[in-house]
């Protein structure tokens, strides 16, 4: 799989708040000009919320004011039947993301812009979708194993989707699946067979052949499951839950030995901290996590050589110059760590 660009590269994770999608595009390629990546925009329309977003042709959903549903059981049936049809067709276009759910992602894609060195792209992934979208009788979709079927094989066509226009701009596609919902498994809330969430990730990472498949989860969670799937790129809290990740090392180097990169979020999403950080006293912070990394036998060298650096989670909820201060403290962040490690790996 073809190596990201140069030492330390700087990407975004996902959401702005801008209400303009050009406006966004606009400022996540004046910072981010080798992993460019398409903004979603929750505060333009409750269409671009996390789940609404991805789910314009799920079988069997419906909107309620902002309220996602989906059928289950043998309810979902009939229309569980007509998508296996479409699924089975091997044509995309049936799971199009429209404009009007994902302005940003249109709005790059017409810019007229690249080739980029990399593109990352992101979606809803299907734990967190399935434990957060439910059915009438308010049960998570995930439980229900017709359910989770058609929403783990939807998804894969709109992540095959989202990947086929991103290639081009980029021969080297990042897709990151959003899995916030990941911090609440084998918890006394959510019980999930391990199997299940591995197989339902696996299922997606197996059909996009080519690209480098990715979660994001910006709070604790089992990284020793996580890490067994077949993620490639592992978007994480660094400001605030790294001491988390460091507690699974063997399972770390493994990732690491396997081509893994790491997306160290180590720019804070809080707008008072955005205000008080600087370039220098993030990166004393980062180093700080790479010295504890080596600490627990973690190569600091292959931890330095796999580095993306990103904002710890999207920044859909701040004020728009919240937002783009934190983008410009991560581009000068990736500046100053490349200054002090060298344009070429240690």
């Amino acid at each position: 799989m073809t190596a990201l660009p140069g030492l330390f590269p700087c990407t975004g994770v996902g959401s702005l708040p801008h209400l303009d999608a050009r406006a966004a595009v606009a400022e996540v390629l004046s910072h981010f000009r080798e992993i460019p990546c398409w903004p979603q925009l929750p505060c333009r329309t409750p269409l671009e919320h996390m789940y609404p977003q991805f789910a314009a042709a799920l079988p069997g959903a419906s909107v309620v004011g902002e309220r996602l549903t989906m059928k289950s059981g043998e309810a979902l049936l009939p229309d569980a039947e007509a998508f296996y049809e479409t699924f089975l067709s091997g044509d995309l276009s049936p799971f199009a993301v429209p404009a009007e759910r994902a302005a940003g992602l249109h709005a790059l894609l017409e810019a007229g812009v690249g080739p980029f060195p990399a593109v990352k792209g992101q979606m809803t992934g299907p734990v967190s979708f399935g434990l957060m979208v439910c059915d009438r009788e308010k049960k998570p979709v995930f439980y229900d194993p017709v359910g989770r079927d058609v929403l783990v094989k939807y998804l894969l066509r709109v992540a095959q989707w989202q990947a086929s226009l991103l290639r081009r701009l980029s021969g080297t596609v990042i897709l990151a699946l959003d899995e916030p919902y990941l911090a609440s498994v084998g918890s006394a809330i959510v019980s999930l067979p391990r199997e299940e969430v591995i197989g339902a990730l696996d299922e997606i990472f197996d059909g996009l052949s080519g690209v480098r498949c990715g979660i994001h989860c910006c709070a604790n969670t089992d990284w020793g499951l996580v890490l067994a799937s077949k993620v490639r790129y592992l978007s994480f809290d660094a400001y605030e839950y790294a001491d988390s990740l460091l507690l699974y090392p063997e399972e770390v180097s493994a990732f690491l030995a396997r081509g893994g990169v790491l997306a160290f979020g180590v720019v804070p999403t809080a707008r008072e901290a955005i205000a008080a950080e600087t370039p220098e006293s993030l990166a004393d912070r980062l180093e700080g996590i790479l010295d504890r990394c080596a600490s627990r036998g973690i190569s600091r060298e292959a931890t330095v050589r796999a580095s993306v650096i990103t904002p710890a989670c999207g920044l859909g909820t701040l004020p728009e110059e919240s937002a783009e201060r934190a983008l410009q403290l991560t581009v000068e962040l990736s500046a100053l760590l490349r200054t002090r490690y060298g344009k070429t790996s240690p």
